[in-house]
């Protein structure tokens, strides 16, 4: 059980035994106020008004005739307290599973509206099955939890139910406690995804390993033999490139990396960057030139990262670009007057000052348009059946964008399928 869960939990019980252990104050109180009343009606034969005010922040006071003492959550302070603490959605529901009280966290995870005390639970919840579980908490009396989705919000939220009984008899009520899993089902999903795209990456090296080693056995030639070997020594380095990129990867979303920032001309990262890059450009055969701009500003960036994020775009623009094409870097500067609005379409929300933009454009594939979006998760490869031969893990650009966002800046690509692609990024300047 995890920390959170555990907090949960104790919250839970806490909102539970302050609402039961009410009952027992509530019913002394009932006592005293009948022995009053029947004094009192010695004097006097007029009727007594045994109405209760119900009210809470979310709606106006409503009149309750009878309200059974557990189903008044406002007179219970410790009650209140926590409902409006914890960012856990609790609501309390009496027999007809009218709710009688809810705090500001079940609103706004359900996306409901504001004044919905006196209604059914079915129009905060709007799912029947979360309805009909409540009617089965209070006949039976039985806790239930349950797992629903709703479609307004997209989320991921797990229904606690605990009948309200009052000293042994039959439940007056529920109260329903809802937690947000969004956030535990997307890190659980991202598990498995990443489980699922390591063992798709390893089992084609570890596959050819296999079989050129049982071919090996049966004594080939000796140059079958050493081309087979130099075919294990490139499968090996595939499977060590993919181990180092992980490894490098779960540094850098854990911030395990500790950036080294300080005032860098861009020019000489660029062309360290191009000449490491040359020798498998010539093989085939393509131009690469860097232009950056002479007037540029120095930028805040750790130089090292930054040529290491600026390698893995020019590694991408070779692979991608056929025999004779032409890669250029290009840098200028880039200055914003006002913070992007979230909508901008051409690139991602930048804020406003003076930058450092890098550009990195080829000539090669191109992007579909609709797979822009995604180039940058971890594993993710522009349609398998075209780079089936290009080879890569698809950690490259998710490295570069933890680095380049490490600096404050941001990257993203446009392209046209068919004549190439241009990714770009931006630096603090100094």
């Amino acid at each position: 059980m995890t920390l959170l869960e555990l907090t949960l939990t104790v919250a839970t019980i806490v909102l539970a035994v302050s609402l039961i252990l009410s009952v027992r104050r509530w019913r002394q109180f009932e006592r005293k106020l009948a022995t009053s009343a029947a004094t009192s009606s010695l004097a006097s034969p007029e009727p007594q008004q045994d109405r209760l005010m119900v009210s809470s922040d979310n709606a106006p006071a409503m009149l309750i005739d009878p309200v059974p003492a557990l189903l008044v959550p406002q007179r219970q302070h410790l009650f209140l307290a926590l409902a409006q603490a914890v960012d856990t959605g609790v609501i309390v529901v009496d027999a007809e599973r009218q709710i009688v009280f809810h705090n500001e966290a079940a609103i706004h995870l359900l996306a409901g509206q504001a004044n919905v005390i006196g209604s059914g639970l079915i129009a905060l919840l709007r799912d029947h099955q979360a309805d009909l579980l409540a009617r089965d908490v209070i006949a039976d009396g039985e806790r239930r939890e349950l797992t629903i989705r709703p479609l307004a919000t997209g989320r991921t939220l797990h229904l606690h139910y605990v009948p309200l009984v009052a000293q042994a008899a039959q439940p007056e009520g529920a109260l329903i406690v809802i937690r947000d899993l969004t956030q535990i089902s997307m890190l659980e999903r991202a598990r498995r995804d990443l489980v699922a795209n390591v063992s798709h990456e390893l089992r084609t090296p570890l596959a050819s390993l296999k079989l050129l080693v049982e071919t090996l056995q049966s004594a080939p030639p000796p140059d079958i033999a050493g081309r087979m070997l130099e075919q294990m020594a490139q499968e090996i380095d595939a499977v060590t490139q993919l181990v180092d990129e992980l490894h490098e990867l779960s540094r850098l979303e854990s911030g395990r990396v500790s950036l080294k920032l300080a005032p860098l001309a861009v020019g000489p990262v660029i062309e360290r960057a191009v000449e490491r890059i040359r020798p498998q450009a010539d093989r085939k055969q393509q131009t690469i030139c860097a232009e950056p701009a002479h007037d540029l500003p120095p930028a805040l960036m750790d130089g090292d990262r930054i040529g290491q994020a600026l390698l893995n775009l020019l590694h991408n623009a070779v692979k991608f670009t056929p025999e004779g094409g032409t890669i250029t870097v290009a840098a200028r500067a880039l200055h914003v007057t006002v913070d992007d609005p979230p909508s901008r379409e051409d690139r991602p929300p930048h804020p406003a000052g003076t930058w450092v933009l890098i550009s990195v454009s080829d000539t090669g594939i191109g992007i579909p348009s609709r797979e822009l979006r995604r180039i940058f998760e971890r594993f993710y490869k522009v349609d398998r059946a075209r780079t089936r031969h290009a080879g890569g893990s698809g950690l490259g650009l998710a490295i570069a964008k933890h680095l380049v966002e490490g600096h404050g800046g941001r990257i993203w690509a446009s392209s046209q399928e068919g004549q190439g692609s241009t990714f770009w990024f931006t630096l603090p300047a100094a």
